[in-house]
C-alpha cells in the first residue's frame, strides 16, 4: 500500500502505515475525553445526591408547568399570583412550557390565572409555537379557543402553521388551517 493512502477502522481515517498501537491510543484519547466531558456535566460534591434542579436557574413555576399536573401549578399561584408571568433568561413564560406538557393540567391552570396567551420569547415565540413544535394538539385547541393569535410569526418569521407543518404535527395543522379559513373566534364553536 502506498505511504500517501488512508486506511480506514470503523469509519475514522488513519494515515498508513497503521499499526494496532496507533489505533488503540487513538480511541484510548477519545475514551478520556469523553468521561472527561461527563465529569464535567455529572453532578458532584455535597449535594450531588440531592434533587436536580430541573431549569437552569428557573423558578420553581416554570418546572411545574413544563413537568407537572394541575395542582402543582395552581399550588404556586396561589401562593404567588405573579409567577404566571415570571420569565426565564430566553423570555420564556410559564405559558410557554405548559404548552409542551402532555398534562393539558398546567396549562389550563394557567389560562384560567389569566396568562397572555400570545405573549412571547426572546425569539418571538408564543406558546401556540411550542405547542406546534412539540406536536401537542389538544393543548394548540385550548390555546386558540383562549385566544391564540396562529398568524404571529416568530424573528424568523415563522408561524405557528409552518412550525407544526415542518414537525409533522399533521392534526395541529389542521385545526389552524381551518381556524384561520373559517375566521373563527375564540370562545365560540368553531
Amino acid at each position: 500500500m502506498p505511504a500517501g493512502d488512508n486506511i480506514s477502522v470503523h469509519g475514522v481515517l488513519f494515515p498508513a502505515p497503521i499499526t494496532v498501537m496507533r489505533v488503540m491510543n487513538f480511541f484510548a484519547r477519545a475514551l478520556r475525553n469523553i468521561a472527561v466531558l461527563l465529569a464535567c456535566t455529572l453532578p458532584c460534591g455535597p449535594h450531588a445526591a440531592a434533587e436536580p434542579t430541573l431549569g437552569m436557574n428557573e423558578q420553581p413555576i416554570h418546572d411545574a408547568a413544563r413537568l407537572g399536573a394541575r395542582q402543582d401549578v395552581e399550588k404556586i399561584l396561589k401562593a404567588a399570583p405573579q409567577a404566571r408571568d415570571a420569565r426565564t433568561a430566553l423570555g420564556i413564560t410559564p405559558l410557554h412550557y405548559a404548552a409542551m406538557n402532555a398534562d393539558s393540567g398546567p396549562l389550563r391552570a394557567l389560562l384560567a390565572a389569566g396568562a397572555p396567551v400570545n405573549a412571547r420569547d426572546g425569539e418571538g415565540r408564543t406558546p401556540l409555537h411550542m405547542a406546534a413544535f412539540s406536536t401537542r394538539t389538544a393543548n394548540g385547541k385550548l390555546l386558540l379557543q383562549a385566544g391564540a393569535d396562529p398568524t404571529l410569526k416568530t424573528d424568523a418569521g415563522r408561524d405557528a402553521l409552518s412550525m407544526a407543518r415542518k414537525v409533522r404535527a399533521d392534526e395541529l395543522a389542521g385545526e389552524m388551517s381551518l381556524w384561520i379559513l373559517k375566521g373563527c373566534k375564540p370562545g365560540k364553536p368553531c
